[in-house]
């Protein structure tokens, strides 16, 4: 398992959700919102799709659906704090 993935595991809410952003963020991982796809997206899944029902998982605890919900998250988890 490479190591970024265990960001993954024990996410119960909201405030594990964000934690598990900067826990990626701290591997190097690069987040961002995906207009097109409605969610939080990793750099890598322009090449590896295999995170992709993680980070939708995700950005379902945030409550990230638009650009607005994803800048409501990042004011109150810092989610940009790297």
């Amino acid at each position: 398992m490479t190591d970024f993935r265990k960001c993954f595991e024990n996410i119960d809410g909201e405030e594990d959700a964000a934690e598990a952003i900067h826990c990626l963020k701290k591997y190097g991982e690069i987040v961002m919102f995906s207009a097109e796809k409605r969610r939080l997206v990793l750099g890598r899944e322009l090449y590896d799709s295999s995170v992709s029902d993680e980070m939708a998982r995700l950005s379902g605890a945030l409550g990230i659906r638009d650009l607005e919900s994803y800048r409501s998250a990042d004011r109150k988890y810092n989610l940009t704090m790297y």
